[in-house]
């Protein structure tokens, strides 16, 4: 069966069974803006100390409190940070993200975290792919009930969400048309003179039924259609993006640079990517953190963040179909299971804390600012004597996006136990929103709710 042939096969035998079993995007939707809308979450797994990453600078009234707490060998002298505004200063490897907060395509909101402290990572971070703080065995993930609950996703769009993992994440537990592809290049059968006979069999097998393994094997071949015609080796970014090179080895991009690479290709060849997750680790800072480069390993795992972002948006500052660029219509949130104590350890390292910062980029974000209640460093404001508190619950950034960016406005379905009066947007993001439905039968009679 040829490639044209195969994909005109799969494009038809895929959307309404997945609908019919309840699994996809609903048919009955109307096309607006939003549904071309793309969300990019990055997950710092190891709990980014951000104290390191965003620092009070000179003048700033908690600059005596934080000099005095990383004594240890963490501190970064005011005259090394990037400054941004209110007396606060970024760690300079992280230079590439205040040319987006210039543009005001950066926003940081300050202090956000689970409802309550949880320091294990393995909880933490189930916790919040799960959207269900306190429950860790919850059989989906958030962006599944995202995908499961909106209205305007095109059902013909064959390859709506990506991880660029070698595993399903948390996040898209149990969606069967969110793909795996670390390494796109080999997402194929291998060249055997069987190789059209092992396809046919495969559409034949997968054609027939509706159960989450059928729908899962037809998405996966859709995809594969998709993604043999694409020449990821070849691929030059626009705009003289550079995503960043090793410092091991200065011929090869960084594991988080290719991935950011890799979706902003199949954004641009139009795909269909409406969501993507991919994971930049190595932040469990216990000793030896490096704050300072360039061989630091906090310092550089800065770099590679803040370069790659910066590539990823200029490479998608392309102009889209129907209007704008790829850019605009993208939107990232950056965010860790948690954050870490404000002092730092005998051994110049950080140990596991809470509130941290969560940022917002791109298309639709109103940048160039801080949000959150930020209570500061003193004693009397800190959790325990030892973490920043967490003011902002996670739930309301990835909320807001949800409502302002996506339009889907049920957060009763996307965080089961998530209330109204838990729900507090802070403006991050531009768009109009909807009302939000958190499942209250008495939400008509509330005050105040978006």
């Amino acid at each position: 069966m040829s490639l044209i042939k195969r994909r005109d096969f799969l494009k038809s035998s895929l959307a309404a069974p997945m609908v019919a079993a309840g699994l996809g995007p609903s048919l009955s939707f109307a096309h607006d803006p939003y549904s071309d809308n793309i969300f990019v979450f990055v997950f710092q797994r190891g709990g980014i100390d951000g104290l390191s990453f965003l620092v009070p600078m000179d003048g700033h009234p908690d600059r005596g409190h934080y000099e005095a707490l990383r004594a240890n060998g963490t501190m970064i002298p005011s005259n090394k940070l990037e400054s941004l505004s209110d007396n606060w200063g970024l760690i300079s490897s992280a230079a590439p993200l205040k040319d987006l907060w210039n543009q005001n395509d950066l926003a940081i909101v300050q202090a956000v975290g689970l409802p309550w402290a949880n320091r294990s990572h393995f909880e933490a971070e189930r916790y919040v792919e799960l959207g269900t703080p306190g429950n860790r065995f919850t059989p989906t993930g958030w962006l599944t009930r995202h995908m499961q609950t909106a209205i305007n996703l095109p059902p013909e769009v064959l390859m709506p969400a990506i991880m660029t993992e070698s595993t399903v994440r948390y996040s898209f537990l149990k969606e069967p048309s969110a793909v795996t592809m670390r390494y796109p290049s080999n997402v194929d059968f291998d060249s055997s003179y069987y190789e059209e006979q092992q396809e046919s069999a495969l559409e034949q097998m997968y054609g027939v039924e509706n159960s989450e393994l059928d729908i899962a094997g037809r998405q996966a071949l859709a995809a594969m259609s998709l993604i043999e015609t694409i020449d990821f080796n070849g691929y030059v970014p626009d705009n003289n993006a550079v995503y960043p090179a090793r410092l091991s080895d200065p011929t090869r991009i960084t594991s988080f640079g290719e991935e950011l690479k890799i979706i902003a290709q199949l954004i641009k060849e139009g795909t269909g990517v409406r969501l993507a997750q991919s994971d930049i680790g190595g932040w469990d800072t216990h000793n030896s953190q490096g704050n300072e480069g360039p061989d630091g390993g906090y310092f550089d795992n800065v770099r590679d963040l803040s370069e790659s972002i910066n590539a990823f948006f200029r490479d998608l500052d392309m102009p889209a179909p129907g209007g704008g660029s790829w850019a605009d219509r993208t939107t990232m949130i950056v965010y860790s299971e948690f954050g870490r104590r404000v002092f730092d350890n005998a051994d110049a390292g950080t140990d596991h804390g809470w509130g941290n910062n969560c940022l917002a980029i791109g298309g639709g974000v109103n940048g160039g600012r801080f949000y959150g209640d930020w209570l500061g460093l003193h004693d009397d404001f800190l959790f325990q004597g030892a973490d920043v508190w967490a003011t902002t619950d996670f739930r309301s950034v990835f909320g807001e996006m949800l409502m302002r960016r996506l339009h889907n406005n049920k957060l009763g379905d996307i965080f089961p136990g998530f209330t109204a009066d838990q729900y507090k947007p802070l403006g991050v993001f531009a768009g109009a929103a909807l009302k939000a439905d958190f499942n209250d039968p008495d939400i008509i009679f509330r005050d105040g709710v978006e």
